[in-house]
């Protein structure tokens, strides 16, 4: 298979409130390693967030969990964003990312609801204006990115052209998850993993010209849309009906480097207890770790982050956790080196 910018592929499906029923082990042996769920749009959660985070969850060893919100432009920006965070923050579920999804280009539901029911002709439903959209969808990005620690962009070609055509002089500045559906079933088609991965895996790169987009932030392909319905996702509670999956792939350097450790590596232990004086300033050299408000896993919540080369002062020292000045917390102190 021809080479393409995602050189060395991860599995990741994406999932909402349409999948009632969420089989993890069945996407563990499918080959997937990573798992997208929609959290909410708007200022409303996603119904299936909570539940379909907790049986994800239970599978952390081998599925990394992330987390998409949907920008709805008739809600403000920082409003939405906040939101969001908040969101997370209080599922209690280990979200390494979250994406915002920018596609929206209707400013009316109900006639966008009634097109697709057929009762309405597309061209009666109304568009947002190109500079409003545009502003919209920048401060959106530029809040989404205050809120939760690892941010990214969904978003299409067709969408960013079509609606939006002034988003390029920013969206540069951002890690894009690239919807470009260039090779797929044309019908919605029972396969398995290892169909999909022999047959419908991309042989392309997704066409981004136009779009402001550089090249290397390009981390995600999502490249088929309801198209393959495959083991793992189900559209009743029995697990009797597949659900047609969005896959996409992913760029391995950049989800593994999401997580402390890849899934399945047990995390390494500093050896006995550090003996490095509190007020010890040391830095952290990797490129994301949690911080913590208690000095464990068990019960402890995500408050914060540490971004690659953020240096910090270790106040006091518990066995395997320090905790920090600022950002206030603790971490595992195996993970920063004392300067």
């Amino acid at each position: 298979m021809p080479a393409t910018m995602i050189t060395d592929r991860l599995l990741v499906t994406d999932h909402s409130h349409w999948d009632y029923y969420i089989k993890p082990q069945e996407l563990i042996d499918g080959g997937v390693t990573d798992v997208i769920l929609k959290a909410g749009s708007g200022l409303g959660v996603d119904p299936r967030f909570q539940k379909n985070g907790e049986e994800v969850a239970k599978h952390s060893q081998y599925l990394r969990l992330h987390a998409y919100w949907w920008d709805d432009p008739l809600v403000s920006a920082n409003a939405q964003a906040d939101f969001a965070g908040r969101t997370l923050t209080s599922s209690g579920l280990p979200v390494l990312s979250l994406w915002g999804d920018q596609e929206q280009w209707w400013s009316d539901w109900n006639k966008w609801l009634a097109a697709r029911a057929g009762k309405l002709a597309w061209k009666d439903v109304p568009v947002f204006k190109p500079l409003p959209l545009d502003s919209h969808c920048k401060a959106f990005a530029e809040a989404l990115v205050k809120v939760w620690p690892v941010t990214g962009l969904y978003t299409g070609r067709g969408f960013i052209t079509s609606y939006a055509p002034t988003m390029k002089n920013w969206l540069g500045n951002y890690k894009i998850w690239f919807a470009a559906w260039g090779r797929q079933p044309p019908i919605a088609t029972k396969m398995t993993w290892q169909e999909l991965r022999t047959k419908w895996l991309p042989d392309y790169d997704p066409i981004f010209r136009d779009t402001g987009i550089v090249k290397e932030n390009i981390v995600g392909h999502q490249f088929t849309g309801d198209k393959c319905i495959l083991p793992g996702s189900y559209q009743d509670i029995l697990g009797l009906k597949r659900k047609p999956l969005d896959v996409s792939v992913f760029q391995r350097s950049f989800m593994e480097s999401l997580g402390e450790v890849s899934p399945g590596e047990p995390i390494e232990q500093p050896e006995g207890l550090n003996p490095n004086p509190a007020g010890t300033p040391y830095i952290f050299l990797g490129a994301h770790l949690w911080v913590r408000n208690l000095p464990n896993e068990a019960t402890a919540r995500l408050i914060d982050s540490l971004t690659k080369d953020q240096r910090v002062v270790v106040l006091e020292i518990q066995g395997e956790w320090a905790r920090l000045e600022q950002p206030a917390g603790w971490v595992r102190l195996g993970w920063l080196t004392k300067l």
